[in-house]
Order: structure tokens, then C-alpha cells, then sequence
């Protein structure tokens, strides 16, 4: 990997009207161009100063701007972090300034990535620091900071400690007569293999459900036109997401709205409404509803009467009777709704959290496919070990041990390190 040579500067804040703005600065250069365009000439490192940002001998702002000494920083190379007032105008010139000295501007992530290849941070926690500023809701917050406080680091290691010691006791049978080994290691090392697999399964199995959690539950709305589906997801979101008409046929697209409901994240999908279609639009909406029902965690079924079976192949399902503020008759075997009263949607919400939220995930768990995928290579060399022999068998151990440690160490390849940072925002 090629040392940083450049200095860099990105808005670590939304850009728009605000009270206050902040900019970040790193590179080797940066103490010295923030210096050349500050008021203030000597700055205590790690001490908020007051300083106003020139431009030549004009004053852009008066702001706070703090000098981070290398190694002890974010990046671990010099930095600048630099609070202004929030205003368009103020960031705008700001940015114009820094441009004119010759500072870059970041690409995503890449004051993390620099942080990464200057030892600050291990691959797992620039990943979780993403996950955590990219969190929605307060579950995936919770399982973010759970990650960052090293749970991921501490599973991979002890995971490649025990394969390392599988290892030293297969080679011990390579290297040893028969006679020199010790007794029962045949044994020892497939109890060994067999506790592994267990290891890794358990994870996998946690992953998947924190998956859900990381990328949230999928829920469509199907039945006929006119049975309330648009109005329910009105109702929910506390505006007009969907078009309500008494127009049979007014949905011929998915229209999707995302809720936090309990600390998780739901994805609530209005489709068009299953008749017998009148025009090639209305055909493609209805077939993209079932392609969505099939598809989603959970299937909310909206009934004009009793028609239940036609939805016989629908999976994962609750039947909903909306209307009830316009007859106040129960139907019997569905959750009985009113999206004008709001009758029995509280209830209805709690049913389908209740259907898909599974039990608290205690320990550390992965939600990126790169991580999934070096489990389940390492899984599947360890399920498939023959001991027997001997010297394949050494050798599927080492391959499982740098598919482990490939989770959190950092190559010297550009073409992963930016997939790794691709959906970071700029400033992080």
C-alpha cells in the first residue's frame, strides 16, 4: 500500500443550514495550511482554540479549530477538525479556500480507511463505525456499538487460536512416529473439528437473525382493489404515502415506506390489487405484487369478504378486514381494522412485530456477505475433514485459518479495501 502523501479535507456534517458545521483535515501538510489561513498562528494540540479562517487577509468565519498531533488522532496522521457557523455561504467559501491551498477533497471513508492502514483500526471496527453511523433504528444501533466494543475482534481471534492449535496437533502426527504421540490424539483432534463446527454454526445461525436486524423485515400489502390497503399505510406513516380513491386500480406500482416499530426497522410494501386486469399496466403491477409477496418476511392480506382461498399460496401471512368503522360486524379468522378510528391497528402492529421479531442475539455477530462467506468456506472445509488423510487434511486447516483471519486483517489490495469503504459517507 502506498504511504499517503496527500492532504485531505471533506465536511464531516451535512451539508445545509445549520447552527454549526465541521470540517476534518488530514494529512502531513495539514497543520501547516490550517496555520497559513488561520488568524491564530500557535494552537495547543488536542485544545479547542478560537480562530478565525482567512481568506488572504479577509475574515471567512470565526470558529474553533483544533490541531490533532500524529499518532494520537482519528487517521493517526495529523489532523485538523474545524467547527464554523452552518451556513451555505460559510461552508461554501470555506471549501473554496482549502481547494485554493492545494487540500483534496476525501473520497468516502477514506479518513477510515487511513485510520485502517495506519494501525488505528482493524478491519471489523472500520466496518462497525460504518454500520453505526449508517444505523436506522435503535436495535441496529445496539448491535453496532455491541460489535465496536470488540466482540467480533475477540470471536475471530479465539476462532483462530483453537484452529492453530488443530493444526500444531495434526502436524504433530505428520512429523511424530506412531509411537511418540500421544494417546487418544487421533481423537482429540475430531473433537477438536467437531467443537469448531459447532463454533461457527452457532455464529452463523446468530448472523442470520441479526441480519434481519441490520437490513430490517420486508412486509407486503396485498388483496383486491378497494379493501383498504392504500389507507392502512396512510395511516401508519401519518400521511398520504399511497393514493386513496374509490377507484378500483388506482396502485399499479409498489410503494414502500419504512417504520421503526420496537427498535427495528419494517419495510411496509402497497402493491396493486389482485382482480382480473383491464390493461397491460395493470397486469405488470399485479404481477410484481406476488413477486413482492414472495419475496417479503411477512404477507398482510387485505379481504373484501371471505376469500382466503385465494391467497392459498401466499406464505407467511396475516388476513386483515379493514373498514370496520363502516361496519362495526367482526369478521370471523382475520384482524378486524378501521384506518379512519384506527381501530385495531395497535394491535395488528404488535401481531406482526410479534411474528417476526425473534429472541434478544446476546454476542458477536456479522452482517456483511464478505464476513458470511469466509465462515461458511471455513465451515465447509472443517464439515468435510478426513483425517485420515493426513497431510489434505494440514492443509484444509491452514486454508480455514486465512479465511478466519482474512475477517479482520487488511491486504494490500485496493480492489477490496474500496469495497469494503464504498458506502461510507464522505467525512468518515
Amino acid at each position: 500500500m502506498k504511504p499517503f502523501k496527500d492532504t485531505i479535507f471533506a465536511l464531516a456534517t451535512q451539508k445545509g443550514k445549520s447552527g454549526i458545521a465541521v470540517f476534518r483535515v488530514s494529512g502531513k501538510n495539514s497543520h501547516k495550511i490550517i496555520k497559513s489561513i488561520s488568524s491564530r498562528k500557535k494552537f495547543k494540540t488536542n485544545f479547542a482554540s478560537l480562530n478565525n479562517i482567512l481568506d488572504s487577509k479577509n475574515i471567512i468565519d470565526q470558529t474553533l479549530t483544533t490541531l490533532f498531533k500524529s499518532p494520537k488522532s482519528y487517521t493517526g496522521e495529523d489532523m485538523v477538525e474545524i467547527s464554523c457557523h452552518g451556513s451555505i455561504s460559510v461552508i461554501n467559501k470555506i471549501t473554496k479556500t482549502f481547494l485554493k491551498k492545494k487540500i483534496r477533497l476525501a473520497e468516502p471513508g477514506e479518513f477510515t480507511k487511513r485510520a485502517l492502514m495506519n494501525d488505528k483500526l482493524g478491519v471489523l471496527e472500520a466496518e462497525t463505525i460504518n454500520d453505526l453511523v449508517n444505523a436506522e433504528t435503535e436495535n441496529q444501533r445496539k448491535t453496532a456499538i455491541s460489535n465496536l466494543s470488540g466482540g467480533l475482534d475477540k470471536f475471530v481471534n479465539e476462532l483462530s487460536n483453537k484452529l492453530k492449535k488443530l493444526l500444531a496437533d495434526v502436524e504433530a502426527i505428520i512429523d511424530f512416529a506412531d509411537d511418540d504421540l500421544p494417546i487418544g490424539i487421533y481423537k482429540n483432534i475430531r473433537e477438536q473439528n467437531k467443537n469448531i463446527c459447532k463454533t461457527i454454526e452457532k455464529t452463523l445461525i446468530k448472523s442470520s437473525l441479526s441480519k434481519k436486524i441490520h437490513d430490517g423485515f420486508n412486509i407486503t400489502i396485498i388483496g383486491k382493489p378497494n379493501t383498504g390497503k392504500s389507507s392502512f399505510i396512510n395511516y401508519i406513516n401519518h400521511k398520504e404515502v399511497s393514493i386513496v380513491t374509490s377507484i378500483p386500480g388506482t396502485t399499479t406500482d409498489l410503494i414502500s415506506s419504512t417504520l421503526e416499530i420496537g427498535g427495528d426497522k419494517y419495510t411496509f410494501t402497497d402493491t396493486a390489487g389482485i382482480r382480473k386486469y383491464k390493461n397491460l399496466i395493470e397486469k405488470i403491477g399485479i404481477e410484481r405484487s406476488l413477486e413482492s409477496a414472495q419475496k417479503s418476511d411477512l404477507n398482510i392480506v387485505f379481504l373484501e369478504n371471505n376469500e382466503k382461498n385465494n391467497y392459498k399460496k401466499i406464505r407467511s401471512k396475516i388476513f386483515v378486514k379493514s373498514k370496520y368503522d363502516t361496519n362495526n360486524k367482526k369478521a370471523r379468522g382475520v384482524h378486524n381494522i378501521s384506518s379512519v378510528t384506527g381501530h385495531g391497528i395497535k394491535a395488528l402492529i404488535k401481531k406482526i412485530s410479534n411474528k417476526l421479531k425473534k429472541k434478544p442475539i446476546s454476542g458477536p455477530t456479522f452482517s456483511r456477505e464478505r464476513q458470511l462467506e469466509s465462515l461458511k468456506k471455513s465451515l465447509k472445509l472443517h464439515k468435510n475433514m478426513n483425517f485420515e488423510e493426513i497431510d489434505i487434511a494440514a492443509e484444509n486447516i491452514r486454508r480455514s485459518i486465512i479465511y478466519i483471519d482474512g475477517i479482520n486483517q487488511k491486504f494490500d489490495i485496493e480492489k477490496i479495501l474500496d469495497i469494503i469503504f464504498s458506502d461510507f459517507c464522505i467525512g468518515k
